[in-house]
């Protein structure tokens, strides 16, 4: 797999060397660490020497089938991010210097289902986490992952940029963009007095290795190649900003490394490729990679849950902040994402091949 995108150059491997650098011997705290993102972040700050400490509500089976345990971090524990009581001493005892928030539920359909869990999770999860380290003198940044559903709906097909209205019109945008508020009162009402730097990241729709959550595109193909049965689409014409979860994974790396040595307090950036891709896109793909192995058809259900049909964000303001670039060829994203899988569905060793792809990707460190 082409991870390097084929023309590192020496700028890039250097910068590389330089995150490593930064990264390494570095207390890390991540909340969610056990998931899709957080298994991949924990893996990337394991390479590169860091101390990681992370808290999630569980570690499932499929988790540590694709290669992501307890050894990428040196302490873990497994409660409900609402239950400070659980955690609040382990971390003061820690002192992290840096925090990684990813705790949360990330499923738009599951949120529609259960609104008061997800409210409970991702705001009251916030807000008590929060809390509980405001006094925790070693932090010096929090970056909090929401997502690009944060904005306001719009009827026009333009994209959204970070100054635009926060809002939401179902549960899940709801409770990220409420997310987004309460970062921002926790900085200039507490954090901001004593020198805690907070950004929030807004990341468009990701793909990668190692996703098993419902309702997924990517998840629904493969469980559909699987299980040998069609799978059935809701929304083939709905565009998403998809974006490959190293590429990604590594833009949070960047920001933080820079935003953690500059002046600024609190700032939000979005994260997306340069443009948007219908469903149908994989969905073409996906015969052509999986061939006979993979179908599907259209749901004729009318009933549905809302879900935006062009969404769009801009990644010009975190472009002109750290210089990231993301893979913009999407077959390329889908044939790495599907050789991943195609090593599960083969049961080749994960935990190696994920190493590899993170090595790959930085290069070689140690030239």
């Amino acid at each position: 797999m082409d991870l390097l995108h084929g023309n590192c150059g020496n700028k890039l491997l250097k910068e590389k060397k330089e995150i490593s650098y930064f990264y390494k011997n570095k207390r890390i705290l991540i909340t969610g660490h056990t998931g899709f993102k957080g298994g991949w972040l924990s893996l990337f700050l394991n390479l590169m020497g860091a101390e990681v400490f992370g808290i999630s509500d569980v570690r499932k089976k499929i988790s540590l089938k694709s290669g992501f345990n307890s050894s990428l971090v040196q302490k873990e524990i497994l409660t409900d991010i609402n239950r400070v009581e659980i955690y609040k001493r382990e971390i003061l005892d820690f002192k992290p210097e840096i925090v990684f928030y990813l705790a949360a539920q990330p499923l738009v359909r599951e949120a529609f289902k259960k609104p008061v869990e997800t409210m409970q999770s991702n705001i009251m999860g916030l807000t008590n986490f929060l809390n509980s380290i405001r006094e925790l003198k070693s932090i010096r940044l929090i970056l909090t992952i929401t997502s690009d559903k944060v904005y306001e709906h719009k009827e026009i097909n333009q994209k959204f940029i970070e100054t635009d209205r926060l809002g939401g019109i179902e549960p899940y945008s709801a409770s990220k963009a409420m997310q987004e508020m309460i970062v921002k009162v926790f900085y200039e009402s507490y954090f901001k007095a004593s020198n805690i730097k907070m950004v929030t990241a807004r990341a468009g729709n990701v793909l990668g290795g190692a996703d098993w959550a419902k309702d997924r595109l990517i998840v629904d193909i493969i469980v559909s190649i699987i299980s040998k049965k069609q799978m059935i689409v809701r929304f083939p014409k709905n565009t998403r900003p998809w974006q490959y979860v190293i590429d990604l994974i590594y833009g949070y790396l960047l920001l933080v490394k820079k935003f953690y040595n500059d002046d600024l307090g609190f700032a939000s950036y979005n994260f997306a490729p340069q443009n948007s891709y219908p469903a149908e896109q994989i969905l073409n793909f996906s015969k052509l990679y999986w061939a006979d192995q993979f179908n599907f058809s259209v749901s004729k259900n009318e009933n549905h849950i809302f879900e935006e049909q062009n969404l769009q964000i801009s990644n010009n303001k975190i472009q002109n902040y750290i210089d990231w670039e993301n893979e913009q060829d999407l077959n390329k994203v889908l044939k790495n994402t599907f050789d991943w899988y195609r090593g599960y569905i083969n049961k080749e060793n994960l935990f190696e091949l994920n190493r590899k792809i993170i090595n790959q990707f930085l290069g070689s460190l140690n030239e």
